[in-house]
């Protein structure tokens, strides 16, 4: 866990050392400020809702483009045969990689706090609510970051890692559309299960089920598995 922990600062260090991890903060929070009120003025409610849906959107897409260095920088460098020499193990690798990025979305969505207070300031939100949509948010995050991951171990060009991100995880958002225009109804319900959608709403609702947690979870550690398994094959070509 040591080596993790150390794999983990490292990651961050190198993110703040360039201007990409301030960029992706300033966007995000121009996204958010904007959604905010247009999701206020329209709904004419005291919730972030709106808010955190249309963040939820915006993540898929801007994720993969943090994590796509991960692996294919290291490749394109040079540094990954070092990488792999290393006395590190590799789970401790991809736990510290992993850490990172989700400590990074950590500090996007903390970003955000200030909308909640000024929902607090002039009205009545439900905080239950709010509380659980940002868990939600994160699992999302954790989710996403692990299928960047993926991608970005699969080739040395950090910009096909990222766009790659972005197309393994679409089908996975628009999957639960889908469902509501496909006919037969076990495929509709495959669909609707394998949806991101499916498994937010109920955290944007205020209802934290164990099930959807779970849902995150197993996709998280599906495309850490599979990242695992990228890499692993590299250090032995």
């Amino acid at each position: 866990m040591t080596v993790a922990w150390a794999i983990f600062k490292k990651e961050l260090r190198v993110s703040f050392a360039s201007p990409l991890a301030y960029v992706f903060l300033g966007v995000f929070l121009l996204l958010a400020g904007l959604f905010f009120t247009l999701g206020v003025e329209q709904t004419g409610e005291a919730s972030l809702r709106a808010m955190l849906s249309n963040l939820s959107i915006s993540l898929l897409f801007l994720l993969p483009l943090l994590t796509m260095r991960h692996f294919a920088e290291e490749q394109r460098q040079g540094t990954f045969e070092f990488m792999m020499t290393a006395p590190v193990p590799l789970w401790a690798l991809l736990l510290g990689k992993w850490a990172a990025s989700l400590a990074l979305c950590g500090m996007l969505l903390g970003g955000t706090g200030l909308f909640p207070l000024l929902l607090a300031y002039y009205g009545d939100p439900d905080w239950g609510i709010i509380v659980s949509s940002y868990l939600g948010m994160g699992l999302c995050c954790s989710a996403f970051v692990a299928a960047g991951m993926f991608t970005s171990s699969l080739t040395d060009e950090p910009v096909a890692a990222g766009l790659g991100g972005v197309v393994v995880l679409l089908p996975f958002w628009i999957a639960g559309g889908a469902a509501e225009v496909v006919a037969q109804e076990q495929l509709r319900e495959v669909l609707r299960h394998l949806s991101f959608l499916t498994h937010l709403e109920p955290f944007t609702r205020g209802v934290v089920d164990s099930a959807h947690a779970l849902w995150f979870g197993l996709f998280t550690f599906a495309f850490l598995f599979f990242t695992w398994r990228s890499v692993e094959s590299r250090r032995w070509r």
